[in-house]
């Protein structure tokens, strides 16, 4: 089975926190500024200020709670699908022991070959001719979580409707088959809906980051340029407040 991409954090991500740390120390230096810090713009006020960065806060919190229960809703499906491949290879195994009929052992076979991706003849690579294009074969992979949960009750059907299919290894068993397909069911509807909630997450937080004008990024550019032309780009106050770092980018 193909291994999925793992979670991890983008570069930008992990540099989230300094730029909110940017911003509670921007509102920290225009409250020291005093009632001379004044802006007509409602959003570039004091209050508004405080109130975007507690939101924006609350976001990120929201995101590193549903990074961590994505993880381990990944770690949990990849346990239980690991077991998978072990697990038809001894069915296989068994079911050619007991002799079951060589029809359900072809079509046991096949379901193998979905779960593993591979063809049942390889195909031989053929020389293009003079001015052709060389072909390209359609792939046979069949193997995303949901596939293979459809593959391992394909693979139970058969051997359950086979009166010789009596292993007495018990994890082998009709009963101990269903529990491993129900198992990795629940494994990967939980995984893709923690996946899907930390993906609305960070969407909330992009929002209140980066949406233009209104999103903290602007908001505090916005206000280092009300600092300079409050007091002047030489001045004291703005020298204080240039050298934060905000840094916009595209949503």
């Amino acid at each position: 089975m193909s291994t999925p991409k793992k979670l991890k954090r983008s570069t930008s991500e992990a540099g989230t926190n300094t730029y909110v740390g940017n911003m509670d120390i921007l509102i920290g230096k225009c409250t020291i500024f005093g009632p001379v810090f004044n802006p007509q713009n409602k959003d570039l006020q004091i209050e508004s200020l405080k109130e975007l960065s507690a939101h924006v806060k609350h976001s990120i919190n929201d995101v590193d709670y549903l990074f961590a229960q994505a993880v381990v809703a990944e770690g949990n499906r990849q346990e239980w699908f690991a077991l998978l491949y072990p697990t038809v290879t001894r069915v296989l195994a068994v079911a050619v022991s007991l002799r079951l009929p060589a029809a359900a052992l072809i079509h046991i076979r096949e379901i193998i070959r979905k779960i593993r991706g591979t063809r049942a003849k390889p195909i031989l690579p053929t020389p293009p001719l003079e001015g052709e294009e060389p072909k390209k074969h359609s792939s046979v992979s069949q193997r995303s979580f949901r596939e293979q949960v459809e593959h391992i009750n394909q693979l139970i059907a058969i051997v359950a409707a086979q009166p010789l299919y009596t292993p007495a290894e018990q994890e082998l068993t009709v009963d101990a088959l269903n529990k491993l397909r129900d198992e990795m069911g629940v494994a990967n509807d939980a995984a893709d809906e923690t996946a899907s909630q930390l993906e609305e997450a960070r969407a909330e937080r992009d929002k209140l980051l980066y949406t233009p004008v209104t999103g903290m990024m602007d908001t505090a550019l916005a206000v280092k340029e009300y600092v300079k032309a409050l007091f002047g780009a030489a001045s004291p106050e703005y020298k204080e407040v240039r050298h934060l770092k905000f840094r916009n980018k595209k949503i």
